[in-house]
């Protein structure tokens, strides 16, 4: 394997695999692009005892696909919602949902040095992800980017999944080896990157009731721009 070739092939991989047949299946996957009410009452649920980081909260939700986890965040207290995603075909697919009438969408990735002129210094109060982290091309990039995007005393709020090598099929097998995160079987991995970066770590537990409609288990994380810096 020569890890650094293979790794610069593998940039923006991910997002040019979903072009407008991609798009439109996945949306249709239960969990992925589409939640049933069940599992939205789960997610909800999981996210209640925060919900006060989401008060009139200007939020963005990074890598947002076909829009799942943002008409779940229009059932929370927030001001505002923008979409980043690097697919277009998936971003139009989000602008079909009639609750994502109001949610700006941008077409953009995060973990990259140029991404960082895609938003002002902090311009957002929550950024969020959900099955994201485990495909980021560069992690700590990422976080960097969220960290100068989010106002002093703001939040990250990530749900991914313990994943395993077998949770990859097909073509993205391609990816274990390439994305840092793919397999990360443990929760330490990503609160100790966002320290490393200058979060503060809030929380850091599982998703107990969305983890009882998934087939993974998943876990959130819960971290801070210190008000102070």
């Amino acid at each position: 394997m020569q890890w650094k070739a293979d790794r610069q092939a593998a940039r923006g991989r991910n997002a040019d695999r979903y072009n407008s047949q991609a798009a439109e299946e996945y949306d249709r996957v239960l969990g992925l692009g589409t939640l049933s009410a069940e599992m939205q009452s789960a997610l909800l649920a999981d996210l209640q005892h925060i919900d006060t980081v989401f008060e009139n909260a200007d939020v963005l939700d990074v890598g947002a696909g076909t829009g799942a986890f943002c008409v779940a965040l229009t059932d929370m207290p927030v001001a505002a919602i923008t979409a980043l995603e690097p697919s277009p075909s998936m971003l139009e697919r989000l602008k079909t949902k009639p609750k994502l009438k109001r949610v700006r969408a941008i077409v953009g990735a995060c973990d990259h040095d140029d991404d960082r002129a895609l938003f002002a210094d902090s311009s957002f109060d929550v950024i969020t992800s959900r099955k994201v982290v485990s495909s980021l091309f560069d992690p700590l990039t990422a976080f960097r980017n969220w960290h100068h995007w989010l106002r002093l005393g703001g939040h990250v709020v990530i749900i991914d999944g313990l994943f395993g090598r077998d949770s990859y099929v097909g073509d993205w097998t391609d990816e274990v080896d390439v994305l840092p995160l793919s397999a990360s079987q443990s929760m330490a991995t990503i609160p100790y990157l966002l320290e490393t970066v200058g979060f503060t770590i809030e929380s850091v537990q599982m998703t107990h009731q969305w983890n009882q409609t998934a087939r993974t288990p998943h876990y959130i994380v819960v971290a801070s721009k210190a008000a102070t810096q």
